[in-house]
């Protein structure tokens, strides 16, 4: 039964994020990811990781989904402004990225073992490796370069905004 509602919480996410890509209008995508947000957190309730789900509803589905929203209405984008269409020449790089991006994943995929943990998975090793105490560990001891990466990623990407609102005034 768990293992059904898993599936259905999974393919409820797939297809609301192709909604994302696919909807006409930039609010109705926003909502479209919101919903896919909320189901990745209950698959990891599903996977007994509560507090990656708590954090995913809390900084995903909360903080980030507004501020795209806050963004959405600030740029003010109309329908009825013409938009370009991409040349001959942005459509085979495109292309050629996707297929050097996938060629890099199968790469990485089949050389590697994705997982780290070695043997059966067990509810002891999940509930282990869910803690708090282990996921801030790896944070600031394993991954403390992406962590800083990511947080000035983050922090420019506010600066950025605030210009583009300023600029508008």
């Amino acid at each position: 039964m768990e293992l059904v509602f898993l599936l259905i919480c999974g393919g409820v996410a797939v297809i609301a994020s192709l909604l994302v890509i696919f909807a006409r209008s930039t609010l109705h995508s926003a909502l479209w990811m919101v919903l896919s947000f909320f189901m990745i957190a209950v698959v990891y309730v599903l996977l007994h990781a509560q507090f990656l789900a708590m954090l995913q509803v809390i900084v995903y589905a909360g903080a980030i989904m507004m501020f795209i929203v806050y963004a959405i209405m600030m740029l003010n984008l109309r329908h009825d402004s013409k938009v370009k269409t991409a040349s001959k020449i942005s459509k085979v790089i495109g292309i050629g990225a996707l297929i050097v991006l996938f060629l890099e994943l199968m790469l990485v995929s089949l050389g590697q073992n994705l997982t780290a943990i070695q043997g059966p998975v067990t509810d002891k090793l999940v509930a282990t490796y869910g803690r708090m105490a282990v996921i801030s560990n790896f944070l600031f001891s394993d991954y403390l370069l992406p962590f800083e990466v990511v947080s000035i990623l983050l922090t420019a990407g506010v600066v950025g905004a605030v210009v583009l609102a300023k600029r508008e005034r």
